[in-house]
C-alpha cells in the first residue's frame, strides 16, 4: 500500500488528544455510608470494572477513528504495477473528428462531447507531463509534442474533416511523434464512436509500450444510403451519342429502400433521372441514359437525397467531349487510302499521318488513338514514347507489316506484356466468330446480324506466341486464332490485327464487319483523364502540356468557394504531375489553369469509408480490452466524474473511501455506546 499525501499520516499523533482526556477524566471510587440504602435505588450503580470496561473502549473507537481520517486524508492506495510515475509521461489523446462524429445527440453533437472528454482526461495529469493531440488531420502542427495548456487550447479549434485514418495509421503518427520525448511512461486515449471500417485492434493489442484507454462515444447505428462510384460502360464522346452512365449505389442499413430518387446533372442541367430498389447491407448498379449535347469539359453529379448522413449524397465526375476525335497514322511508305477512307473522310475523326522518320511526339498527348500501319522496325524512342502514351491511358492499334524486324518488335511487345508476331501463315481461312459483347461491338449488330454477314476471307495472317496474360477477344478465325485482339497496360489498351489493310491479307480491308470494331475504336479511346478522385486518396494528378517550355504555373481553384491552390508541380516531358498535399478539403469541381487558360476540371468526392455506420458497442470493446493483459482499458465518456476516474484508474486500487467509513462507524458506535449503555442499565435495575 502506498500514500498519495503521506504528510497527512502525522495526524495520528492527535491520538495523543484522547488518551489524556482519558487519563485527567479517570476518577476513583469512594465508600459512602448510608443508613438507608433504600434512598440510592433509582441511581445507576456501577461497579469500578464495568467502568474501567467503559471507558476503554470508548478510547479505542476514538484512538481508530483517528488513524481512520488520518489515513483517508493521506489517501491510500494499492499500486497499478503496469504503471509507474516516477519519470514522468508522454499523453497522447486521439480526438475522432470524421464525419460520422457529426452525429447530433439530445444537447449537442458527438464531436464536443468528446472534446469535452479529452478535457476532463487532460486535467488528470500534471503539467510536468508531455501532451500529443491527433486528429484524423494529421497535420503538421500535430505532429510535435506540447504542453497541457496548448493541448487544451487546441482541443477548442477542433473541426469535422473528411478524412479517416485508421487505428493502424494512427498509432504509427503517434509512435513517431513520442519517439521524440524523453518520458519512459506512454498512455494513448483514443475518444471516438470506433466505427468497425476504421478500427482494426490487432496493432494495438500487439503493442504492449503504452497503457491505452478507449473512450467510447454514444454513437448508434443507424441507416444510411451513399452513392460510391460510377463509371461508362461504352465511352464514346461524341456530341450526339447516347450514352450510359452506371452508378454504384450502396445501402448500409438493415432496412430495404424502394424508389429512391436517383438525379443526375450535366453543367448544372439535370439529363436522366431514375429510381432504385436497394436490398439491406448490399448495393446496386443503376444506369443512367442521357445524350451529349455539348462539347468541350463536362461536369457531372449524382445526387440522391437520404438523412441524416449527407455527406456521400453526392459523386461528381468529370469527362471531355472533344469536336472530334484524334487519330494518328504512323506509317514508314505510302499513305494507306483504307485508313484515310475509315477516319479521313469522316467528320468525327480529326486523323493525321505521320512518317515514322517525322513523328511529331507532342501530338501524342491529344490522340484517342495511334495507328503503327505496317511498319518493318520500331525505333526504341517511338517505342519509349508509345509505352508512356499506353500507360496514361491511350489505344494503340498495331497492323503488322508483311516483313518484321523481330527482335525490335519483340523487345516493344515484351515492355506491353502483349504477345509477340510468330509466323506468318499463308492457308485461306475465314473470320468464325465475332465478340458480340465486346464494346467494339455491342449495340452495332442485332442479335442474328452476323449470320447474314459475309465474313472476311485472309489469305495471309500472322500467328501469336501463347502468353498467359488477360485479352479481350474482339474477332476470332475459323480454326479459333486471334484476329483483333485487345489488351490493357496500365490505363490504356493495345489492340493487335493479324493483318493489315492491304490485299495481300485477303479481303478483310473491303468487308464492312471488320470496320465495324476499328471505327469505334476511334470513337472509344480509352479515357485519358481519371473521372474522378477522392480527397485524401488521389494525392497526384497528371496534367497534359500542352504548351511546352512555358514559365507559367498551374493554379486549382475550386468552382464552389473559388479559392486558389498552387500545387507542387513536377514537368515530366509532355507531362505535368501535380502534388496536393491534402490541399484539397472540400468535394466539388476544380478547375486546373495556367496562363489564364483552362486545362482541365478535376472532381473530388469525399472518401466513403465512413459510409459504413457500424460501430464497436462498448460490451465488444471490453472483450477486446480484456484479451490485452491489461495494458488496454475502457472507459466510458459520459462518467460523472472522468478526470477522478482516469486518475484513480492510474494510480491504483484507492482505498481512502474505506478508512472514511471505518472513521464514521467508530464515531457513531461511540456514540451509541455512551447514549445507551447507561440507560440500558437503569431500566434493568428498574425491572
Amino acid at each position: 500500500m502506498q500514500f498519495t499525501n503521506p504528510f497527512f499520516l502525522f495526524g495520528i499523533f492527535a491520538i495523543a488528544i484522547p488518551i489524556l482526556i482519558h487519563l485527567f477524566n479517570f476518577r476513583r471510587y469512594k465508600t459512602a455510608y448510608f443508613s438507608n440504602v433504600k434512598m440510592l435505588q433509582d441511581i445507576l450503580l456501577k461497579t469500578k470494572r464495568e467502568s474501567r470496561l467503559q471507558h476503554l473502549i470508548v478510547l479505542f473507537l476514538r484512538i481508530l477513528g483517528i488513524v481512520a481520517l488520518a489515513f483517508a486524508f493521506a489517501q491510500p492506495y494499492l499500486p497499478n504495477e503496469k504503471f509507474e510515475t516516477q519519470s514522468g509521461n508522454i499523453v497522447s489523446v486521439f480526438v475522432d473528428n470524421s464525419f460520422s462524429m457529426e452525429a447530433q445527440t439530445q444537447q449537442t453533437s458527438l464531436l464536443n462531447e468528446a472534446i469535452d472528454a479529452a478535457k476532463k482526461i487532460v486535467e488528470a495529469f500534471s503539467y510536468n507531463d508531455e501532451f500529443v493531440l491527433i486528429t484524423n488531420d494529421f497535420s503538421a502542427q500535430e505532429a510535435q509534442i506540447i504542453t497541457k495548456d496548448e493541448l487544451l487550447s487546441r482541443l477548442d479549434d477542433i473541426e469535422i474533416t473528411p478524412k479517416s485514418k485508421t487505428l493502424a495509421q494512427i498509432l504509427h503518427f503517434r509512435k513517431n511523434i513520442a519517439a521524440k520525448s524523453h518520458k519512459t511512461q506512454k498512455i494513448a486515449y483514443f475518444i471516438s464512436d470506433f466505427q468497425k471500417s476504421q478500427f482494426d485492434f490487432t496493432p494495438l493489442l500487439n503493442d504492449t509500450t503504452q497503457l491505452s484507454f478507449l473512450i467510447p462515444m454514444g454513437n448508434k447505428g443507424m441507416n444510411n444510403i451513399s452513392v460510391d462510384s460510377c463509371w461508362f460502360d461504352m465511352p464514346v464522346f461524341q456530341v450526339g451519342y447516347n450514352v450510359g452512365l452506371t452508378v454504384r449505389i450502396s445501402n448500409n442499413g438493415k432496412e430495404e429502400v424502394v424508389k429512391l430518387p436517383v438525379r443526375l446533372y450535366i453543367n448544372n442541367e439535370q439529363r436522366a433521372l431514375g429510381a432504385v430498389d436497394i436490398k439491406p447491407n448490399s448495393y446496386t448498379d443503376y444506369t443512367l441514359n442521357y445524350t451529349i449535347q455539348h462539347s468541350g469539359i463536362q461536369a457531372g453529379m449524382v445526387e440522391i437525397y437520404d438523412t441524416p448522413i449527407t455527406f456521400d449524397d453526392r459523386f461528381y465526375f468529370v469527362y471531355e467531349v472533344a469536336p472530334s476525335a484524334s487519330i494518328i497514322a504512323i506509317q514508314d511508305k505510302n499513305r494507306n487510302r483504307y485508313l484515310h477512307a475509315l477516319y479521313g473522310a469522316d467528320s468525327l475523326f480529326h486523323y493525321e499521318s505521320m512518317d515514322v522518320n517525322q513523328i511529331n511526339y507532342a501530338a501524342f498527348a491529344s490522340a484517342q488513338l495511334i495507328i503503327l500501319d505496317q511498319l518493318e522496325t520500331i525505333s526504341t524512342g517511338l517505342a519509349s514514347e508509345l509505352e508512356k502514351y499506353v500507360q496514361n491511358g491511350g489505344t494503340l492499334l498495331v497492323f503488322p507489316a508483311e516483313k518484321m524486324n523481330v527482335p525490335l518488335w519483340s523487345a516493344f511487345f515484351n515492355t506491353l506484356n502483349v504477345p509477340n508476331y510468330q509466323g506468318l501463315q499463308t492457308n485461306e481461312m475465314k473470320v468464325g466468330k465475332i465478340n458480340k459483347e465486346s464494346i467494339y461491338f455491342k449495340g452495332a449488330l442485332q442479335k442474328n446480324d452476323s449470320e447474314n454477314w459475309e465474313m472476311p476471307t485472309v489469305s495471309h495472317y500472322y500467328s501469336f506466341e501463347n502468353k498467359n496474360v488477360s485479352a479481350e477477344d474482339i474477332m476470332r478465325l475459323e480454326n479459333n486464332a486471334p484476329f483483333l485482339t485487345a489488351y490493357t497496360f496500365g490505363k490504356g489498351r493495345i489492340v493487335l490485327s493479324a493483318v493489315a489493310l492491304n490485299d495481300f491479307y485477303g479481303n478483310a480491308h473491303k468487308n464492312a464487319i471488320f470496320f465495324i470494331p476499328l471505327h469505334n475504336l476511334g470513337l472509344m479511346g480509352q479515357l485519358r483523364n481519371t473521372l474522378f478522385y477522392f480527397i485524401g486518396s488521389n494525392e497526384t494528378v497528371t496534367i497534359p502540356q500542352r504548351t511546352l517550355g512555358s514559365e507559367d504555373i498551374f493554379v486549382i481553384k475550386s468552382r464552389n468557394s473559388g479559392i486558389e491552390l498552387i500545387p507542387e508541380q513536377r514537368n515530366m516531358g509532355n507531362e505535368t504531375q501535380l502534388f496536393l498535399h491534402s490541399q484539397i478539403q472540400q468535394a466539388g469541381f476544380y478547375d486546373v489553369m495556367k496562363g489564364g487558360t483552362l486545362y482541365a476540371t478535376l472532381a473530388f468526392n469525399y472518401p466513403r469509408n465512413e459510409s459504413n455506420l457500424e460501430y464497436y458497442s462498448e460490451k465488444e470493446l471490453e472483450k477486446i480490452a480484456a484479451t490485452s493483459n491489461g495494458h488496454i482499458v475502457v472507459l466510458s465518456a459520459y462518467t460523472k466524474n472522468l478526470t477522478q476516474s482516469i486518475s484513480d484508474t492510474l494510480s491504483g486500487r484507492p482505498l481512502w473511501r474505506y478508512f472514511i467509513f471505518l472513521a464514521l462507524a467508530c464515531f457513531l458506535t461511540e456514540i451509541l455506546l455512551l447514549r445507551f449503555w447507561g440507560k440500558a442499565k437503569i431500566k434493568k435495575n428498574i425491572h
